[in-house]
């Protein structure tokens, strides 16, 4: 785990020696430096599509975010950043986790002043460590974004995201079918709005669709109906919630609505609630997650 963690570690500090050639040419515009606190609820944080199984629970997330702007031309910028993320379960404490990544994003303007629209293509990758092992491993995506201020108070942006995980090969308990749970790849289409209700109170509201794997989990009770009912991708043991943990194809939504207030210029406290639902070719899940966070703009 230390020589993945390293490794990644180096090509995120290699990033920006990338630019160091462009300095010369291009100016320099910002430094990045974004911490964030949040406590979450959720109550399936293990995706159940059993009600008995759901199992709740509460985390600490902590992210920092650091990197620098570079100016490419008059309506080009360069994005280079790294973030860190901790997070540690109240009870689940076998998915607490630590996380680095890079993400490189190139922010184009189509003409000048703050009500122009933009787009963004952008590229992602790092390593998790969570602490029950199978469930580590490299992430990455690739995406585009784009948006438009509509008015001095109200802006909306939409993107359209792969993204790909890979974890570690559990035990294979039900033989032919795979035990690489943790493998998965799936598409993201977003839509997101802001309003700003005051110069210090703004509302953000998104909605979002996938389609793609997700990992579910049930006691052993029900794996004999999962099997039955589902194509099952993979499946294996799962150390966190006992039974099992497996994976399946299929779609989802969500839908969620965040109040922003700002405590001074560079701070912000936030509070919000999130609805998630996927749905495979017949068992379904859903999830509730409540949030409050407070970050710092450097």
């Amino acid at each position: 785990m230390y020589n993945k963690l390293k490794a990644s570690l180096m090509v995120l500090l290699g990033c920006p020696l990338i630019c160091i050639s462009m300095q010369s040419q291009a100016e320099w515009v910002e430094w990045i430096l974004d911490p964030t606190i949040e406590l979450r609820g959720e109550n399936n944080v293990n995706l159940s599509s059993f009600s008995a199984d759901e199992e709740s629970d509460e985390a600490l997330r902590l992210v920092l975010d650091g990197g620098r702007y570079f100016q490419m031309s008059d309506s080009s910028r360069l994005r280079l950043s790294a973030e860190f993320e901790a997070e540690t379960y109240n009870e689940c404490d076998l998915l607490n986790s630590v996380a680095i990544s890079g993400k490189l994003a190139v922010i184009h303007k189509f003409g000048l002043g703050p009500k122009v629209p933009w787009i963004s293509p952008y590229l992602t990758y790092g390593y998790m460590d969570v602490k029950d092992d199978i469930r580590s491993g490299n992430f990455g995506d690739i995406g585009i974004a784009a948006g438009k201020r509509l008015t001095d108070r109200f802006d909306m942006s939409g993107s359209l995201e792969y993204s790909k995980s890979n974890g570690k090969r559990g035990i294979q308990i039900v033989p032919p079918i795979s035990s690489d749970v943790f493998d998965q790849n799936r598409w993201t289409a977003a839509i997101e709005g802001n309003f700003l209700l005051t110069n210090r109170l703004i509302l953000l509201g998104a909605v979002k669709h996938y389609d793609g794997d997700f990992i579910s989990a049930c006691t052993t009770g029900n794996v004999g109906t999962v099997l039955e009912l589902e194509d099952v991708q993979a499946i294996t043991a799962d150390a966190v919630f006992g039974g099992c943990v497996y994976r399946l194809d299929g779609d989802g939504n969500s839908a969620s609505l965040d109040l922003g207030y700002a405590t001074g210029r560079h701070s912000s406290l936030n509070i919000g609630a999130e609805y998630l639902a996927g749905k495979a070719d017949v068992l379904e899940y859903h999830n509730t997650i409540f949030r409050a966070s407070f970050m710092y703009s450097y």
